[in-house]
């Protein structure tokens, strides 16, 4: 089990486990360095906290994508270029790992 799995709670079905495996894979991907990743670990608990509040106010679907949007925003306002085109290419893949089972 690599360390982001454990920081986010490796192995499990939920969220954690989800973003965990997002955050592995993001860094293996692009060669994030520790800033990009405090960055990215910030970014998904920015989510996190919104979407629960959205939920928790009775908000609708549209609003937890503007805020998954704005998690990808700041995830791409860390990359390089080339990390960001990396990124970009892979966008389906890393949907998949957070959203494929929503």
């Amino acid at each position: 089990m690599g360390i982001f799995q454990k920081l986010f709670g490796g192995g499990n079905q939920g969220a954690a486990g989800k973003m965990g495996e997002l955050l592995e894979m993001l860094t293996s991907d692009l060669h994030l360095d520790a800033t990009q990743i405090a960055g990215v670990k910030n970014a998904v608990q920015a989510f996190r906290e919104k979407r629960k509040a959205i939920k928790a106010a009775g908000g609708d679907r549209s609003q937890i994508q503007q805020a998954k949007q704005e998690m990808k925003d700041q995830f791409i306002g860390l990359l390089n270029d080339q990390q960001k085109q990396a990124f970009t290419a892979n966008l389906a893949k890393y949907d998949g790992i957070l959203f494929g089972e929503q």
